[in-house]
């Protein structure tokens, strides 16, 4: 899914308004429309619930007031307003001017025992700050506000994003609300998929406002919403397919004690429907490796006496590499010295389509000239650590800035990034081509999990021929396979079982539809994690 940041917002909506002539506040109605659409679709007919809509003085403000003003006279309703009247400019006091009667001013000394005001309503529209928010609050309306939709029950409805939230980075203010739905406006903002927007969103539908009229549909053409799934391989195979049309995987990796990373990268090859696996591993690990699975094909590569790679390995992988589809290294290959200098042998020497994991990150850094030279694709998976070895920092200043991370680790390597976490990023060496997956589940955050993102990866790519393709429908389909198996195992699962289930998330994902209100109302697909305050991580 692609998502936008508020300076790209603001662009939009300018460009609406000065090259196609839409009036700011015809965006602002739009707006106010989609919310009210989603209040009357998740809480039925709006005369029987008592809604109170908090404001603030700005353009998220307004969309509030102008939601009021469609809830009409019939709708019991109440603004509670965290500014003075003379604070709302432009469209903002428009709307405002149709609503004075409705309008409570919160005093400035507003005390926790005036919770009269709010204990009784049914849902709560948080429509006090919008994308313009940045750093720290110091009006003490707007923090009481927040502190009381902090301490009700009433669902949370958010305008665009949780008020406090920042757009870009998802830093929030302390007191951001824990939103139960927040209804983003024109396109999904970046804040809302990383740091504490992760937690404080909720369930996140997407409203168009006709700012975007050319891009709606660019939003949603992507494998989050199976849009981007008519491709040659998911159709029936033909006839006269055999494995050898069906893609060919060669896994590179393993070592003493880490001889199921291979194994489960070579088994979600094979389940995400790759014709033929052989792994190229430690040859004294070999005979684990091919008792562990049966339908892979092996071959012993020399190590030392601890298991580990030799870099003469070279010699027989050059061979052994000439009729794939794509390779994979990295799964249980370890970092010692000679494992590093073979790593770098395979990037400078391999011609085919390379995805690069775990341990094998770690011998990027003083060869990234050659790993952005390659002549076939590359994609890169780290967690948060990796990503911070390959850009010589930490993972928490990874974590921090994680779109950021992603788009300068693809650049600076010329590779695919797949930046796992929650809500795993896919970002593309072009500027801007960032993608954000919303499947997976906090049960997936265990051992093995990545490597099974290795394999489907891998056997996506050497069936489909297309790097951003192969790594961004892999994602997807790993955490729709880990949100099966969510279904019933819970945090107990394993990532054995992420791996059962690929071959039913694939099936799943054939037929699975968006949810939608309307066709100017999405929800973001997001996966059986979202029944709690949770997000994915691999």
């Amino acid at each position: 899914m692609n998502v936008f940041t508020a300076a790209q917002m603001r662009d939009f909506d300018r460009e609406a308004t000065e090259k196609y002539g839409i009036p700011s506040i015809v965006l602002m109605e739009n707006a106010a429309l989609r919310v009210v659409e989603f209040l009357e679709a998740k809480f039925g007919d709006l005369n029987e619930v008592r809604v109170a809509i908090f404001v603030g003085k700005g353009g998220n403000g307004g969309d509030g007031l102008a939601v009021a003003r469609l809830l009409g006279k019939s709708t019991n309703f109440t603004i509670f307003a965290a500014c003075d009247e003379d604070d709302f400019r432009g469209d903002a006091r428009t709307n405002l001017q149709a609503v004075r009667e409705w309008v409570k001013w919160i005093p400035r000394d507003l005390k926790r025992h005036d919770s009269r005001f709010f204990d009784s309503f049914d849902v709560h529209v948080d429509a006090i700050l919008g994308t313009g928010f940045r750093g720290e609050i110091s009006d003490s309306r707007i923090l009481s506000a927040l502190d009381f939709l902090g301490h009700y029950t009433a669902p949370i409805v958010a305008v665009d994003l949780p008020s406090g939230l920042d757009a870009d980075s998802g830093a929030a203010h302390p007191l951001t609300p824990f939103c139960n739905f927040t209804v983003t406006l024109a396109a999904p903002k970046r804040g809302l998929f990383t740091r504490d927007g992760l937690l404080r969103s909720g369930e996140i539908w997407v409203g168009d406002i006709g700012a975007m009229a050319t891009q709606w549909n660019e939003i949603f053409a992507d494998v989050q919403t199976m849009g981007h799934l008519q491709n040659p391989w998911m159709e029936r195979r033909a006839l006269d397919a055999h494995k050898g049309t069906a893609g060919r995987v060669l896994i590179i990796g393993g070592s003493f004690g880490m001889s199921g990373a291979p194994a489960l990268a070579a088994k979600a090859a094979l389940k995400v429907g790759a014709g033929l696996c052989a792994a190229a591993i430690s040859e004294r690990i070999l005979p684990i490796f091919a008792s562990s699975i049966l339908e892979a094909t092996s071959h012993a590569l020399p190590c030392d006496a601890d298991g580990f790679l030799l870099e003469n390995a070279i010699e027989k992988l050059e061979s052994l590499w000439e009729n794939v589809g794509a390779v994979a290294l990295g799964p249980g290959i370890g970092r010692t010295p000679e494992t590093q200098k073979l790593v770098a042998q395979i990037v400078e020497k391999c011609p085919q389509p390379l995805l690069i994991d775990a341990d094998a990150l770690h011998a990027l850094p003083p060869i990234f000239e050659a790993v952005k030279t390659r002549k076939a694709d590359t994609i890169l998976t780290p967690h948060a650590g990796e990503a911070g070895v390959l850009l010589g920092t930490g993972a928490r200043e990874i974590n921090e800035n994680r779109f950021e991370s992603a788009q300068e680790i693809a650049e600076k390597y010329g590779a695919i990034c797949v930046l796992k976490g929650p809500r795993t990023l896919v970002a593309s060496p072009e500027e801007g081509g960032i993608s954000v997956n919303l499947s997976g589940n906090p049960g997936m955050a265990t051992g093995g999990s990545g490597d099974v993102l290795t394999g489907t990866i891998a056997g996506l790519l050497a069936q489909m021929n297309h790097a951003s393709d192969a790594a961004t429908l892999g994602v997807f389909l790993h955490g729709v396979a880990g949100d099966l198996a969510f279904e019933t195992l819970g945090n107990g699962l394993v990532a054995g079982d992420i791996l059962e289930n690929l071959p039913r998330a694939l099936k799943e994902i054939e037929t699975r539809k968006p949810e939608k209100i309307n066709g100017r109302l999405r929800k973001l697909f997001r996966g059986a994690s979202f029944k709690e305050k949770g997000a994915s991580g691999v």
